[in-house]
């Protein structure tokens, strides 16, 4: 798989902004023939980098905007579902302090140590190469979100308005027509189309009715005739 990072840096500061994007810079030079070298979105204020539509492989942060620090940000990108790195680099604001900490935290103190940062990408790219869980990315007018596979049970279509029914019982909604997100789902096989407004889970059904699939969460769905052979081929492959 692809190891290159796709790098997003927020700073306050404008020279030490500079100094990282040179740092990253240069070790990206020394990684380019093997494990592939590094794009870097730089950001100097907090609104862009938080509705920024990119998911990024890792996040080096120091903001020290009163209103939404670092760890504010950190918070934001974990609410998208975003579960990547986060490297608070520490100058005039000891973030280890600022709440509980996220899965995912790294913490470099200022100045930055060649050395140090070396390691700390040596272990993202490991982690990312050995770790690797793809994401569905959905959007609607006020956020772009990333789900995996195995939390949603089914999408219902309206329109250009999709229900995302998640595992835990919670609706997300996404902006899309029913066709078109099914051509998004190419590479989750385990989702199939049922008709014109329902794509499933078919790790979550629970049972097959005459033309219809009961899912977990106990609702029933009407299945086209077209699609039934493929569902009960899913259902043996792909059912948990």
């Amino acid at each position: 798989m692809d190891t290159s990072l796709h790098i997003a840096l927020c700073d306050s500061d404008p020279g030490d902004r500079k100094q990282m994007e040179r740092l990253l810079s240069r070790e990206s030079d020394k990684r380019v023939n093997t494990t592939g070298g590094f794009y870097v979105d730089t950001f100097g204020g907090v609104e862009a980098i938080i509705n920024s539509p990119v998911l990024y492989d890792v996040y080096f942060l120091d903001s020290t905007d009163p209103v939404c620090n670092s760890y504010g940000i950190a918070e934001a990108i974990r609410k998208k579902g975003i579960l990547s790195p986060i490297v608070y680099c520490i100058s005039s604001i000891d973030y280890r302090q600022s709440g509980p900490e996220f899965p995912g935290s790294i913490y470099m103190d200022k100045p930055i140590k060649v050395a140090e940062l070396s390691a700390v990408l040596d272990e993202i790219i490991r982690n990312k190469k050995e770790n690797y869980i793809p994401t569905i990315e959905l959007r609607n007018q006020y956020e772009t979100f990333y789900v995996e596979a195995k939390n949603i049970l089914y999408f219902v279509g309206n329109g250009y308005s999709v229900d995302v029914h998640m595992t835990d019982g919670t609706i997300r909604q996404a902006t899309s027509f029913v066709d078109s997100l099914w051509r998004d789902l190419y590479s989750f096989p385990t989702f199939q189309i049922i008709n014109p407004t329902t794509i499933i889970n078919t790790a979550y059904i629970a049972g097959l009715g005459p033309l219809s699939v009961m899912m977990r969460d106990s609702t029933k769905h009407t299945v086209k005739t077209k699609y039934f052979a493929v569902i009960k081929k899913k259902l043996s492959k792909y059912r948990g």
